[in-house]
């Protein structure tokens, strides 16, 4: 039976080393007695067994129960917006795009530029399994489906199901790839929707041919100066390089990634094609959502012989995260194997005591 990886959040959550932190905690004080190979097993929420979920909603519902319709001047509105506003309490701009659809649904996402001494890295695999180093992308990333709706003098908005802050992957030139909702799939693997309802307005407002948001309420940030950025139509073939951002519904995004991303659905795919899908896959893990490491972290790609798990374990490929965190992965097996406490003697790393999915 498959062991889940579930918990290999919940061992990030509690670790002593805090890689999302630019100092790794010392562990080398560490001894144990026997070399020790733990499971991380599933819990009760998250048992074995096939466990279809469906994130796609039949209908989407009003907040009376009746079957939402877009609002008649949804079509004066439709296409692609963008929009920024200076967040003085966060020493930081936020960035928005939205895009709007016939049907009076929207994708709307937000994430933050700051300053250059706050923003953070991220890294990335080359075709030669390199690991490289760039400035965090999309950091602190929120994506939302909702709805237009008929309001006073105009339109309001409504939100579909939850917000959602994915991870960005990044390609092997860096750029980014596609979203995964990493925490999402890690909580929420037994999510079924029969119908989505439109409820809680998202802080967006349309009248007069006036699409504006009130930034507080969107991002949920509670101060007396209120921010209200007005959004500019994207002219042309809308190729916004945000575009991607929103260019599927939340909950399809999430069912993509449910369908592709686990096996059995409920254990997360061990099966990489390349360096970097391994090296994406693991610091996603870590990360949890579009966050990102502080300047400073470090992350190398280690040969496969330079790494020592067991006798029965072919290391195909493996990552060190601040010296002190090391990833190793067995194609074999579809297995991945963690160490914290490490040892490097004549460049060959190992370590006494390894949680894995095997």
């Amino acid at each position: 039976m498959k062991k889940t990886l579930l918990l290999l959040l919940s061992f990030f959550l509690i670790t002593p080393i805090n890689i999302a932190a630019s100092e790794a905690d010392d562990h080398s004080d560490h001894e144990h007695e026997h070399e020790t190979t733990d499971s991380f097993e599933a819990d009760d929420h998250h048992a074995h067994g096939t466990n279809y979920a469906n994130f796609i909603p039949a209908q989407i519902l009003n907040p009376d129960d009746s079957v939402y319709v877009a609002p008649e001047a949804t079509a004066d509105y439709v296409g692609l917006y963008t929009a920024e506003a200076r967040v003085e309490p966060l020493n930081a701009d936020v960035k928005i795009i939205m895009d709007i659809s016939e049907d009076g649904l929207f994708n709307l996402a937000y994430y933050f530029v700051n300053d250059p001494e706050a923003t953070g890295v991220r890294f990335y695999a080359d075709a030669d399994g390199q690991v490289h180093e760039r400035e965090a992308v999309y950091q602190d990333l929120v994506v939302m489906t909702g709805a237009l709706r008929e309001g006073e003098g105009g339109l309001g908005t409504g939100l579909i199901g939850r917000t959602n802050s994915p991870v960005v992957l990044l390609d092997e030139q860096g750029e980014a790839d596609r979203l995964y909702p990493y925490m999402s799939l890690a909580y929420d693997l037994r999510e079924t929707y029969t119908n989505a309802r439109v409820y809680q307005g998202v802080g967006v407002y349309l009248a007069d041919d006036v699409v504006a948001v009130d930034v507080n309420h969107l991002i949920g940030l509670e101060d007396e100066d209120a921010i209200v950025a007005r959004f500019a139509l994207v002219e042309g073939d809308s190729a916004d390089a945000d575009a991607f951002l929103v260019a599927d519904r939340v909950y399809e995004m999430l069912q993509y990634s449910f369908d592709n991303d686990l096996v059995e659905h409920n254990d997360f795919k061990m099966a990489f094609d390349s360096a970097n899908d391994f090296v994406q896959t693991v610091l996603a893990m870590n990360l949890g959502t579009n966050t990102s490491f502080p300047q400073g972290t470090t992350v190398e790609a280690l040969p496969a012989d330079a790494v020592e798990v067991g006798d029965d374990v072919v290391v195909e490929y493996a990552v060190l995260i601040n010296d002190a965190l090391l990833y190793a992965y067995d194609a074999e097996t579809s297995g991945l194997y963690m160490a914290d406490a490490v040892e490097e003697i004549a460049g060959v790393y190992s370590a006494e005591s390894w949680v894995t999915n095997q």
